[in-house]
């Protein structure tokens, strides 16, 4: 007898033969747990990319750290150095006088001139007029023979007015319209950076009285020029430029580190606590160096001693 016909159909609800199970030992391999980083780096690869990275520049970002630091120390001993052995030098130049004192003055004059002009070229880009480029020049000559003629001649107000009167002469002769703002800024510059530091080689060398209250002076050796080398002059101008150095030396250290309230906006980097450091110092090196000295009292301190 032939087998039904509903034996040929296949059913809708055939059971297909399940898949086969992955080997023990890498099932057991899944299961166990692994290390965290490593498990952080299967899950969120591009969280652990970044925590790597920030690990790395916060080492980056300490070494920079550390390094502005050294750098910060290497440049303010290096500027320490640079200021003591300028002292020394500058002491050096005036205790010499003379022909030495009036040429270290004549080339920081000039240096100074051709600074101040190139100052007043940059006011261009503000709608300023400065002089002419040889104007300049000539004026930043004549500023640097100030103090050589003044340690000759002793008086330099002919020289100013004659400086003055041939500068004026030669904007007048200038091409196109010459301006106001031309002569003054050369006048003054004249007057600024060459006048007035002329009285620098008028105080060294025009007080030759001597100083017979310095002890120093008793025990000068006589190749230097014996006591008599040692003049009010040279006292004087020893104990103005000291004091200037150390005012500028305690307010650039204790401005750098105590500075934290800002002394104006055209130099930021100034600070009130430099300036009344700078105060001190200057202050406090002049007490010292006039008692060192024997520089003479003054009435009101004799009155108030007496």
């Amino acid at each position: 007898m032939a087998a039904p016909a509903a034996t040929r159909l296949h059913s809708p609800f055939l059971l297909l033969p399940s898949p086969p199970h992955p080997h023990p030992s890498l099932r057991l391999r899944f299961l166990l747990p692994s290390p965290p980083p490593l498990r952080l780096r299967r899950h969120f690869p591009l969280l652990a990319a970044a925590a790597v990275s920030a690990a790395a520049g916060a080492g980056g970002g300490g070494e920079e750290v550390a390094a502005r630091k050294d750098d910060k120390a290497r440049q303010l001993q290096k500027r320490v150095l640079v200021g003591v052995a300028i002292g020394v030098g500058a002491g050096g130049i005036v205790v010499a006088g003379g022909r030495v004192f009036a040429a270290a003055v004549a080339a920081a004059v000039l240096a100074g001139s051709r600074e101040y002009f190139e100052l007043v070229r940059s006011t261009v880009a503000g709608g300023g007029t400065p002089p002419p480029r040889y104007v300049s020049r000539v004026c930043s000559a004549i500023c640097a023979l100030m103090p050589i003629l003044t340690l000759y001649y002793g008086r330099m107000d002919v020289t100013v007015a004659f400086s003055a009167f041939v500068i004026a002469i030669a904007l007048l002769l200038q091409r196109g319209n010459p301006r106001f703002a031309q002569l003054t800024s050369s006048v003054f510059g004249l007057f600024y950076c060459g006048y007035l530091p002329s009285f620098w080689v008028k105080l060294r060398s025009g007080l030759a009285a001597p100083a017979l209250n310095t002890s120093i002076a008793y025990n000068w050796p006589i190749l230097l020029g014996g006591q008599a080398h040692w003049t009010v002059g040279l006292v004087a101008t020893l104990m103005a430029i000291s004091s200037i150095i150390a005012a500028d030396t305690s307010a650039f250290l204790c401005g750098r580190a105590f500075g934290r309230t800002p002394l104006t906006n055209i130099s930021p980097k100034k600070t009130l606590e430099g300036a009344l450091a700078g105060l001190a110092g200057c202050v406090l090196t002049t007490v010292l160096l006039s008692t060192a000295l024997r520089w003479p009292r003054s009435l009101l301190r004799s009155c108030c001693s007496s």
